[in-house]
Formats: structure tokens, sequence, C-alpha cells
């Protein structure tokens, strides 16, 4: 991988080293990091931070858009401290198996870029069982003066039987003088016991999964600085985002050309009436979901207004909204009771089949054009269950086998490059069996078969190998174990055969596929490199995510996580009274507000006035496989 130092990322390091200047590392004191953040907070480095609240805590936060390189800014950040500051302990809390695996391969990578800018090397420690205890407790405790790091799950710090970082070890004890001066005798740690001792410093990965009392409960033991890097936040008060040394948020990356384009393609049929899909006692409004023009929107409702006027609906019309419950739902003024819809679905056979078919057609147009640019498009599938694709009969591997092979005999037919049309002979291994697709499940690695072991090695482990062209593997099927912290920056199509759980963000979904793309000689392809060829640079780099039309309200929903982790664009209030204050009559304010309301531009507030809430620039949504229905490319 071709690495080069990006403006942007030295910036966030810069900010941390500054803010950190008269910061005590041997006592880790909290009000001496507040006056720190308040005097940056102050300079003309910190002038641009757009959130400036303060936490009681030891957390420094940074918000980075999906895609963007946020593993390795603070692997970067890592030696930057160690220079700056000779801090030589690190640790790397992660919630899951495939993002450890990921920044392992990161760290491998990043070697020898690191090496030549640092003069030094970082050592790396994970634990998995009883081999990796004595790695960590021989050099990683003992060797004080190793610039080292150590990979841990969540997982790895609470309370059990089986865990053996809480284990005391005789290899490891402490002794100190009493407060009298009396020798207190040596003290058997355990390994955890120990760790807390080096005072290391924290980095924690995806911060809105690591944010449950139980991991904070055993967090807390640490009680050092800590960096929380993240394109999503938790919400809850307690662990929401603080102490804000470097944004760089979603419309900000996409107005620095950081990150791919998203056009969202939706297959099948929308409910033809409007349908609850929450309410708000509180805020005495509920919120339906319809269709109009072919796009799901959604609209809030609020107590005496008309339900059938404000969502356009004939069946609706004369009656109005008289409260709400969680019960109950929403109860309508002619006593009619709406519950709220349920966002679970599951496909039928013949809808898998069609979206299938799209994703394939997507990855056979753009990977034509892509080979011609010496770049290999891969596609993501995230699928129901294992069994659709490793079961005794998977259904969705055999259809995707029989449509791939159909579309791949008919663009054998077409007028094809001599180098992309030998590309397209090597999808069959020696046995004739296709080998253009493989699967990463949670649990692979035992037992696996030789042919499940070497893909999952090369969607996991092997990223550089995975991303040549002279390597046939590109279409990865999961079902939710790559759903953060694994990307790929080659990744071209994302396709959803199955509703996620609930706490999976949209956000973090199409962020498997943000990272701007990279040849075959792995060098990115950003705006720079293509002399800042805007129409170019989209014509390569934007990501396509196919979707059924059961996934409800995707496009909206994921605008609204964009704008809520946003900073670029803050609302706007405006009324109807102040259009006519501007100079607009009567006719033309009600013609200006529907339609900003068309485009989905505003959103109503209880008091009758309006909230500016355009959508992300770089969203573009498709009703069925070739039809635009709607545009979303509008610039904020």
């Amino acid at each position: 991988m071709i690495f080069e130092e990006q403006a942007y990322q030295q910036e966030c390091i810069r900010n941390i080293i500054e803010v950190l200047r008269g910061f005590d590392f041997k006592k880790h004191d909290k009000q001496t990091l507040k006056d720190s953040l308040n005097q940056f907070y102050h300079s003309p480095e910190g002038q641009n931070i757009p959130l400036k609240e303060m936490s009681d805590k030891l957390n420094l936060d940074i918000l980075m858009e999906t895609g963007t390189g946020k593993t390795f800014t603070y692997l970067n950040l890592i030696f930057a401290l160690n220079q700056a500051y000779k801090q030589n302990k690190f640790i790397i809390f992660v919630p899951r198996k495939a993002i450890l695996e990921s920044i392992k391969q990161n760290i491998s990578l990043t070697k020898e870029y690191f090496y030549h800018q640092y003069k030094k090397h970082l050592k790396a420690y994970y634990y998995s069982d009883k081999t990796s205890i004595s790695n960590i407790i021989n050099h990683y405790i003992k060797n004080s003066d190793e610039l080292s790091i150590l990979l841990l799950t969540n997982s790895s710090i609470d309370k059990s039987d089986k865990n053996l970082l809480h284990k005391p070890s005789e290899a490891l004890c402490s002794s100190s003088l009493l407060s009298d001066g009396a020798y207190q005798p040596p003290k058997t740690l355990s390994i955890l016991q120990a760790i807390e001792s080096l005072k290391p410093i924290c980095i924690i990965d995806e911060p809105h999964l690591l944010k449950g009392e139980k991991f904070y409960q055993a967090f807390s033991g640490f009680n050092t600085l800590h960096f929380r890097f993240g394109a999503t936040f938790p919400k809850e008060a307690a662990h929401k985002l603080s102490n804000l040394v470097y944004c760089l948020d979603s419309i900000a990356a996409f107005r620095q050309f950081l990150v791919k384009q998203i056009h969202v393609h939706t297959q099948g049929t929308h409910s033809p009436s409007p349908e609850l899909i929450s309410v708000d006692t509180k805020g005495k409004k509920a919120t339906f979901e319809y269709s109009k023009g072919g796009i799901t929107q959604q609209k809030d409702v609020f107590y005496g207004e008309d339900v059938g006027v404000s969502l356009g609906y004939e069946g609706y019309k004369g009656k109005e909204l008289l409260r709400v419950s969680a019960k109950d739902g929403a109860i309508l003024s002619d006593q009619t009771t709406l519950p709220p819809h349920k966002n679970h679905y599951r496909l039928e056979k013949d809808q898998i089949r069609e979206l299938l078919a799209t994703s394939i057609d997507l990855h056979f147009a753009k990977e034509q054009y892509l080979f011609a640019q010496n770049i290999k498009a891969l596609s993501l599938f995230f699928i129901p269950n294992i069994d659709d694709f490793r079961g005794e009969s998977p259904y969705i591997k055999e259809q995707f086998e029989e449509l791939y092979k159909a579309k791949r005999a008919e663009v054998l037919e077409q007028d094809l490059s001599e180098a992309y049309r030998a590309y397209l002979e090597r999808d069959f291994d020696s046995d004739g069996q296709l080998r253009v697709h493989q699967g990463y499940f949670s649990g692979d690695g035992k037992n696996s078969e030789e042919r499940e072991a070497y893909g999952v090695a090369l969607i996991l482990r092997e990223k550089e190998k995975l991303l040549r062209l002279d390597e046939p593997l590109r279409f990865v099927f999961s079902v939710w174990a790559l759903q953060e912290g694994w990307d790929n920056p080659n990744i071209f199509t994302l396709t959803k055969l199955a509703s996620s759980a609930s706490e999976i963000s949209r956000h973090q979904q199409v962020g498997r596929g943000l990272r701007l793309c990279v040849d075959n000689d792995l060098r990115r392809i950003t705006h720079s490199y293509l002399g800042k060829h805007t129409h170019k640079f989209f014509d390569i780099n934007y990501l396509d995510v196919v979707i059924s039309a059961k996934e409800r309200a995707f496009i909206e929903s994921l605008q609204k996580e964009i704008q809520d982790s946003s900073f670029g664009f803050n609302g706007v209030v405006f009324s109807q009274e102040m259009l006519k204050n501007w100079g607009l009559d009567n006719l033309q304010s009600v013609k200006f507000i529907a339609k900003l309301d068309d485009m989905m531009c505003i959103k109503p507030t209880q008091d009758g006035k309006y909230t500016l809430a355009p959508p992300p620039p770089y969203m573009r949504a498709y009703q069925s496989r070739w039809g635009i229905q709607g545009d979303f490319r509008r610039a904020v």
C-alpha cells in the first residue's frame, strides 16, 4: 500500500500535541486536562472546533468520518506522542474481532512507512489465549523501553472465570512503603493490574459500540488519558461527544473529496398508504412514513393537525391527530387507532433474486470502466443467515452463481478489450469451480475447508492481495460480522439482503464502502491525483447501495444520521411571517415553502416555523433498476 501524508490527519495530530503540552503524564490529572483544553479552545487552532463541551473524564474525542483513515491517524498519533512526550505504552480497545484483525493488518502495512518517518518500530501484542500471556508479561509489561501497543476487545477486560488477564500471576508482584515508612511485602498482581500500573494511554475505536456500563466499569481501573476515535458517538449523556479536539464530519469529508459519493437503489414497491413508525408523547407528535414520487419520506404530524392534509393522503383527510401513546400508537379524531409499523422484515426468494441481479448488473457496468483505469471492483453483500451461503442448500450462493454466470456469458458476447476478456476467463479454477465469491462469518477460522479458509484470510488479513487484479475473488458475503471496523477501499457495490439489527446504524453500514479506492499499484485515487478533475473523480469514486423497498426510509434515516453527526450545516429556523418580511407576498411564501417541502429540505416545528434540513450533497436515490426518481446531489 502506498501511504502519503494527509494534511487533515496531520492537523488532527497537531491539535492533540498542542492540547497535551501542559499535561502531566505521570499524574493523569483531570483538572490539568480541562485547563489545557480550555486554553486550546481559545487559541487560533481551537477556534474552528464546533463543539466545546467538556467532560469530567480523561477523554479526548476525535470525530472522523468513516473511510478517512482514523486507524492510520491514531497509529500515527502513537508515534507522535512517543516523539513529543516519550510515551511508549498504549492500548487499543475494539468491540469486535473483525475490527481487531483490520488494525493488525494496518499495523503490518504501515510498519515500514512509520519507520521511515520516526526511525522506530511499533511492537503489537494481542490477548487471545494462554500462549499470548507470556509475551504480554515478558515484553509489553516488563520491557519499559519498548514502544508497544496491546490490542484488546472489550470482552478482554470483563471479569469472568475464563479471563486470564484477571488471574494473579507469580511473575508479577509489587512492593511499596507504607505511610509510616515500613516495608510492605510484595503483592501478587493480576496481569490486568500490572497493565494498569503502567498507566498506558488508551485508544477506544468505535466509541458508539463501547459505551455500556459493563465496559466502563472494567475500563475505570485504567484512569488514564484516553482517546475516542469514531464517526459515530454514543447519545447517552454519560458517554456523549465531549472534549473534542478534531472534527472531520461527513459533510466536511465530502466537500474535501475524502469519501465516495453514495448512490442508493431501491427495488420493489412501497406501501401505498402512510405508516406510523414512531410516536413522541413529550413532543406531542407522530412520525409517519409515506411514498412520494417513488421515494420514501418521513414527516412529523403534531396534535390537532389534519393527518391526510399533512401527508397528502386522501384516506386520512379530515382526521386530526388527537394524541399518541407507546401502547396504542396514534389516535385520530374519528377514534381510529394506528399502531406503529415494525421495521423488521424478511425478503421473499424472488425479491432476493431480483436484488442479486441488480447488484451483479451494477458490478459489471462499473467493473469494465474501472478495469480500464487499472482498478479492481469489489462488492459486499449482507445476508440473513450463514446457511444461505454455507448450508446444505445455500439459496443465496446458488442464485448468485446462476445469475453471475448468465451475466458473465452476456458480457463475454460484447466487444471487450483483450485484457478484460482474459480477466473474466480466470473466474474458474482448474476444477471448473467459480472462484469470484467467498464469505466471512462470525466464528470463521476453525475447522474451515481449504477454500473457505483461503477466502477468510483474503477478506480479513490480506487486503493488499484482495485489491490486486490477479486475484479473482471480488464478491464478499457476510451476515453482520463485517459491519464495523472492516472496510475495503474498492467496495463499489453494497447490497442488503436482510434487515439489520436496530443498533446498527445506516451510517456505519454504508461506511464499509466510503473509503476512496486504490488502483492495482495500491495508489489512492484522490481528487489531487486526478488533477482535481471533479467529474472524473466522482465517475470513479461512488458507492452503489442496493436495498429493498422494505428497507424503510433508508435514505432519510441515513441523511438524518449524517446530519446529526455533522457540524457542517446548522439548521436555520424561519417562518412564513419572516418570508413576508423579506418581500414575498402570501402566495409567494406559500409556494416557496411548498417547493422546499417537495425537495425534502425543511421540517416543521411545533410552533408553526420550519427548520432547514438539506440532505447531504453526496446522496443520489434511484427507484427500480433503471429509472431515476429523485436526485439528492444538491449543494449544501
